[in-house]
């Protein structure tokens, strides 16, 4: 059985309250602008550009809203699968990408209609909602003002990620190979891709296969398609809004003074805490576009976010989980800066706290821990921990029995700790990952692999017991392996 959620937002971010009375007349106001989604098995399923579907966290990032209100309307015995069968055959009929319908078509009555017939749910959408459009219209200006609540509706005014909509069936099953495939699922961040694993010196010992775990890469959030939205929001000057708007183009050509100024404006726009969450997504962008070796200025860009993090200076989990989405492509796309080491080439107090910091972001056991919000934090500091391990892990020429560094050490335990009690697979995944990736170091694995048994706290036929699905069952297997 999967709880299944309404997410409710308000599309006049609170404009509809306060001048809906003034124009409309008392007995015709309405409070918001209702625009719903189906929140179930991790993704967020709605009516826009046809049936679209993502991961939550993406939706509210890329469109800059939050819900006004998440509730539960009970268990489905339905599957993903049968869902999206059905979501499938609406988007060819009912809920096609043309087909949509301010008054008996739109995004609310998708969501009820997914909730009722699509998930076999005794509630839908709450009545009142489903009224909105007949009582707005119903009013003397209604009919006036129903041209500026068309522009509001999710099919003109907000972007959509094309890869992930239903309205196409080719669109929604994209063509790839299983590893491929499997991958994705564990990473809605970005395209993660397949590459050949690394030659294996011969052993006397043959090593367990770890195909899944040896084709992985870092965890990299690559999509451009927030730039404009994010220099909507920022209103940059002109001249700043030129070059940002850069960060939308992969194959531009940067140069040392342009990537210079980017995290100069960047920097000035958190240092001033106005609309951190978009500054933050654009400077995810930009430490991607610079050479393999951190630059001082990316450099302190990235040690400022590290500090807001240290300092909870960000209010919402949404700012955090995208805070450590801009550390997660920092790392995992060159090596450490220098502030993450000390003098004796080993891990620097701020670099370990950093650590700790994303451990506790990545428990399970928090109150509300089912939220989408919470998830969603968890998603992307366990990004972190993963791509953080990959470089920590690196082969420097010693074996298997090397003694655990306090970071490496700080990541297994932190991992290990309440895996049992994640019930977010792609978190679930994530830790896994971590986990394989330090059990199979060759310069830490065989102290990591003791470790991990002396601690009692995961062997293989604990891992075996547990209920995985696809995405999660490929790398618990090969971690059992390794035990």
């Amino acid at each position: 059985m999967t709880e299944v959620h309404i997410a409710i937002y308000d599309l006049s971010n609170g404009m509809a309250r306060g001048l809906s009375a003034q124009f409309l007349g008392p007995q015709h106001a309405i409070d918001i602008i209702p625009h719903t989604a189906i929140v179930a098995f991790g993704k967020e399923y709605f009516f826009g550009q046809g049936i679209e579907m993502c991961h939550p966290h993406e939706f509210r990032m890329t469109r800059g809203i939050q819900p006004i209100d998440i509730q539960s309307l009970g268990h489905t015995s339905c599957t993903q699968s049968d869902f999206e069968a059905w979501c499938r055959a609406q988007a060819q009929g009912r809920f096609s990408a043309t087909s949509y319908d301010l008054l008996s078509r739109n995004c609310n009555n998708f969501t009820e209609e997914a909730a009722r017939e699509g998930l076999q749910l005794g509630r839908g959408v709450p009545g009142w909602i489903l009224e909105v459009p007949q009582r707005f219209l119903s009013s003397p200006m209604g009919t006036m003002i129903r041209p500026m609540l068309e522009q509001m509706q999710l099919t003109n005014a907000a972007p959509t990620n094309v890869s992930h909509q239903m309205n196409h069936a080719q669109s929604y099953t994209p063509a790839a190979t299983p590893a491929v495939a499997a991958a994705a699922a564990v990473n809605p961040w970005a395209d993660i891709p397949e590459t050949s694993p690394a030659p294996k010196e011969s052993n006397n010992v043959s090593p367990p296969e770890t195909p899944f775990l040896d084709k992985q890469t870092a965890l990299l959030s690559t999509d451009t398609g927030v730039v404009k939205l994010c220099l909507d929001r920022l209103n940059p000057a002109s001249d700043q809004s030129e070059i940002l708007s850069k960060l939308g183009n992969v194959n531009y050509a940067w140069t040392h003074a342009e990537l210079q100024s980017i995290h100069q404006i960047l920097r000035s726009f958190m240092n001033e805490m106005k609309q951190v969450s978009f500054a933050l997504m654009l400077l995810r962008l930009a430490v991607l576009r610079e050479a393999p070796l951190i630059n001082a200025d990316e450099s302190q860009s990235i040690e400022f976010v590290a500090d807001l993090l240290l300092k909870n200076k960000y209010g919402s989990m949404s700012t955090r989980s995208m805070a450590w989405c801009v550390l997660s492509n920092a790392f995992g796309s060159k090596q450490l800066p220098s502030w993450t080491t000390d003098g004796n080439n080993l891990q620097s107090d701020k670099f370990l706290q950093l650590i700790d910091k994303a451990v506790n972001d990545c428990d399970p056991t928090v109150v509300d821990a089912s939220a989408p919000s919470h998830k969603s934090l968890r998603q992307s500091a366990s990004a972190f921990l993963y791509n953080i391990t990959l470089t920590l892990t690196k082969y420097d020429g010693t074996d298997g029995n090397s003694e655990l560094t306090e970071a490496i050490m700080s990541v297994l335990i932190g991992c290990l700790e309440n895996l049992g009690e994640e019930t977010d697979s792609t978190s679930v995944a994530r830790r896994y990952m971590c986990i394989g990736q330090i059990l199979k170091s060759r310069q830490f694995g065989t102290t990591a692999v003791g470790l991990t048994k002396d601690l009692g706290m995961l062997d293989a036929d604990m891992i075996r017991s547990a209920s995985h699905d696809d995405a999660v069952g490929k790398v618990a297997k090969e971690v059992a392996s390794l035990l």
